[in-house]
């Protein structure tokens, strides 16, 4: 996944630069939205998948380690 896929992902526009404070934010609303266990059984399967994608992102932002600072993602 390249870096403008995964802020669009969280819901930042493609070329942002989100502190990891917004990531971490747009992570937490997004988890809201997605979270498996709030849909009914047939639709599970596609929001776990975005779910983990979203968790994915959220990973990626806490391996760069870069407090404040926006994050570039490569």
């Amino acid at each position: 996944m390249q870096g403008d896929e995964e802020r669009v992902s969280i819901g930042f526009p493609p070329n942002s630069r989100p502190t990891l404070s917004q990531v971490k934010a747009a992570y937490r609303k997004k988890v809201w939205e997605s979270h498996p266990d709030l849909f009914p059984l047939y639709e599970k399967p596609g929001a776990e998948s975005k779910f983990k994608l979203i968790s994915e992102v959220h990973l990626l932002a806490d391996c760069t380690g870069l407090s404040e600072r926006p994050i570039l993602w490569f």
